[in-house]
C-alpha cells in the first residue's frame, strides 16, 4: 500500500512538472508570435514611409581642420542642393575613426556618387584620386585649395593674392600704430600653395616698410599640437612678435587663448580668420584686432551650382570667386546686425 502511494505521488510530480513545461513552452511560443507580429507591423509601417528621391548625389570631402567653417560650407551646399533636387553628403562625418583625406576621397569614389567637392591638401595621391574620379565619370570641384594640374572641373574659393593684400592692409594699420615684428602662421603639413601665396602677398604689401616679417610653420596634425606651437611663439622673448597673422580659425582661437593666458593682451595684436562667436567677442573686447571671413554658405552653394552646371551642360566656369569681409572694432556692430 505504501509503495502504491509513492507511485501516485511520483506521478503527480511528473504531471506537475509536465504542466509547467507545457505552460512555459506555450508562453515562449506566444511571446515569439507576438514579437514576430510586432516586427511585421513595423515592416508594414516602414513600407508606408515616404522616402525622398534626388536627381543627383554629391559628396563633400574635407579633413575638417576648421570644423565650424566646414559646417557652414556644408549648410550652404545642403540648402542649395535642396533647391536643385540634389542630396549632398558629408563624407566621413560622425565616424568613430578619423580618416585621412585620401581615404575619405576613396570612400566617395567607391560610393559612386554623381559629383565630389573636395578641399585638396596638395598631396600627389589626392591629385591621382581626382583624376581617377574623373575617369570614372565623377566630376570633381575643388574648394578653398585648388589643384589646377588635376582634372578637376572648377575651383570655388578666393584669390590668394588678393587675400594676402587684404591681410597686408590690416597689418599696415598696426604698423602705423608702432608695431614692427610680424609673424604669419602657416601649416606645416600642407603643400598647398595658397597659403604661401597669401604670405608672399602680405610681404609684398609690407615691402619698404620698417618692419620685420617672418612666417612660422604650425603643426596642424592635432588641435593640441597647433596650440602648443602657437604658445611657444607667444612665450618667445628672444624674438618676440607684436602682430600675429592667423590663416585658419583654429590658429585664431589658439592664439586668442594663448594671448589671454600669458597676459599678452595689448602687447600682441591678432589678425584672425573666420567669424565664430568667440572671435567676434574677442574683437569687441579688443583682444583680436580684426578678422577676415569668407562667406562659407555662399562657398558651399557655389560648389553645388558648379557641379550641377557641369552635370546639365557638360561644361562649367573654371573659377568661382567667393566674397571676403574684414571685421574689426569699427564695423563689428553693423556686421552683427546683418548676420
Amino acid at each position: 500500500m505504501l509503495g502504491f502511494l509513492k507511485v501516485i505521488k511520483k506521478n503527480k510530480v511528473i504531471i506537475f512538472v509536465a504542466l509547467i513545461s507545457i505552460s512555459a513552452g506555450a508562453l515562449i511560443i506566444l511571446t515569439g508570435m507576438t514579437l514576430y507580429k510586432m516586427r511585421l507591423d513595423n515592416l508594414n509601417v516602414d513600407e508606408n514611409l515616404n522616402y525622398n528621391s534626388y536627381k543627383y548625389h554629391y559628396a563633400l570631402v574635407s579633413e575638417e581642420s576648421d570644423a565650424p567653417f566646414w559646417e557652414a560650407i556644408y549648410d550652404g551646399a545642403l540648402d542649395k542642393g535642396k533647391e536643385l533636387d540634389i542630396y549632398v553628403e558629408r563624407t566621413g562625418c560622425n565616424l568613430s575613426t578619423v580618416y585621412p583625406l585620401k581615404d575619405l576621397m576613396s570612400m566617395a569614389i567607391a560610393s559612386r556618387v554623381d559629383g565630389i567637392i573636395i578641399e585638396s591638401n596638395g598631396d600627389e595621391e589626392i591629385i591621382e584620386l581626382i583624376n581617377m574620379a574623373d575617369q570614372m565619370g565623377i566630376p570633381v570641384i575643388t574648394v578653398l585649395n585648388d589643384e589646377p594640374s588635376s582634372n578637376r572641373k572648377s575651383f570655388v574659393g578666393v584669390n590668394s593674392y588678393n587675400q594676402g593684400q587684404i591681410y597686408g592692409k590690416q597689418v599696415l594699420e598696426l604698423i602705423n600704430k608702432g608695431k614692427k615684428n610680424v609673424t604669419v602662421l602657416l601649416n606645416s603639413d600642407s603643400r598647398a600653395a595658397s597659403k604661401k601665396m597669401i604670405y608672399s602677398s602680405i610681404s609684398e604689401m609690407l615691402a619698404g616698410k620698417d618692419v620685420y616679417v617672418r612666417s612660422t610653420n604650425v603643426n596642424t596634425q592635432t588641435t593640441f599640437s597647433s596650440e602648443e606651437d602657437i604658445r611657444n611663439i607667444i612665450r618667445d622673448n628672444q624674438n618676440p612678435t607684436e602682430v600675429l597673422v592667423c590663416l585658419t580659425a583654429i590658429d585664431t582661437r589658439c592664439a586668442y587663448q594663448a594671448v589671454v593666458d600669458y597676459n599678452k593682451v595689448g602687447v600682441i595684436d591678432i589678425i584672425g580668420y573666420y567669424d565664430s562667436e568667440l572671435i567676434l567677442s574677442a574683437i569687441q573686447k579688443d583682444i583680436i584686432y580684426s578678422t577676415m571671413t569668407i562667406d562659407a554658405k555662399q562657398m558651399g552653394a557655389y560648389c553645388v551650382e558648379a557641379l550641377n552646371e557641369y552635370m546639365q551642360t557638360g561644361q562649367v566656369s573654371d573659377y568661382f570667386s567667393v566674397d571676403l569681409y574684414v571685421i574689426n572694432k569699427d564695423n563689428i556692430n553693423d556686421y552683427l546686425k546683418t548676420d
